[in-house]
């Protein structure tokens, strides 16, 4: 992993002068060349793990996205199975390790209870939180579901009343919403829409009905966007008191990466005998 090979470089720039210390790294060395269960268990966990490291500067920053909160909170949920796996473990030494991961529950809860499994890369680029946690979000989330279920209806019932089969609506940020029609069906247009452009091969109009609805939308979609903004920094606010314990699990996840990637290369080069 990204963690592992950043703390590999800095044992190699920085070399191990104590023998009590180099004594205990070979041992947690030859303990997981001897325990292939162990050491197997161990690897498909910390391969699981995301760059904690690199997550929680972003935190530190103020520069993190939903989809870097979410990846926090799987990799914390790992951390938890690594913790229960360590436990299992007849060695004095991995089980020091414990003492130095920290599951951080509460924010597992909050990411867990506030964000979709699935948010979009950028908090600018959709909604990232769930129904269920803020009345007021999921006042405007059904504004804008229902809004937009509204304008389906209109469709399905204007094709009915005009029998323009292909009759479709559409947006535009120059006019908003329109109804456009194709030149074929030209003449069958109700005299009170309003025509707003011309293409080659259709024209676009708009009705007052479509016009109410279209501010009711983007009225609702700025609404949401502001209420997820103070919401994002409320997250960001709860995730920094975080940063010390996930700084350490970082450096303790990649202390054991470290030593997995010399237990198997040990097993590899036959070092082991």
């Amino acid at each position: 992993s990204s963690m592992g090979s950043r703390m590999l470089q800095r044992w190699i720039l920085h070399p191990l002068v104590s023998i009590e210390k180099i004594e205990r790294r070979l041992s947690l060395v030859e303990y997981l060349t001897k325990n292939d269960v162990f050491k197997d268990d161990l690897k498909n966990i910390i391969y699981q793990i995301g760059d904690l490291e690199r997550l929680i500067s972003k935190v530190s920053m103020l520069k993190s996205q939903p989809r870097d909160m979410v990846q926090i909170k799987r990799s914390l949920l790992k951390i938890k199975e690594l913790i229960a796996l360590i436990q299992t473990t007849d060695s004095a030494d991995y089980k020091k390790y414990i003492d130095f991961l920290q599951p951080c529950h509460s924010l597992v809860d909050i990411i867990e209870r506030k964000l979709l499994d699935e948010p979009p890369a950028l908090l600018t680029k959709g909604i990232a939180f769930k129904r269920g946690f803020h009345s007021e979000l999921d006042e405007y989330l059904s504004l804008v579901t229902d809004g937009k279920q509204y304008l389906i209806d209109i469709q399905t019932r204007e094709q009915q009343a005009t029998q323009i089969s292909s009759l479709k609506i559409g947006f535009n940020n120059v006019f908003g919403y329109y109804l456009e029609v194709t030149n074929t069906h030209k003449d069958k247009v109700p005299e009170n829409w309003i025509r707003k452009q011309t293409l080659t091969n259709a024209e676009r109009y708009i009705t007052p009905e479509l016009k109410e609805y279209e501010s009711k939308i983007l009225g609702a979609e700025e609404k949401l966007n502001q209420i997820q903004e103070v919401l994002w920094t409320e997250l960001m606010q709860e995730a920094l008191e975080y940063i010390e314990p996930i700084q350490r699990n970082a450096h303790t996840i990649a202390e054991i990466d470290c030593l997995l990637s010399f237990a198997i290369i040990a097993i590899q080069n036959d070092y082991t005998k």
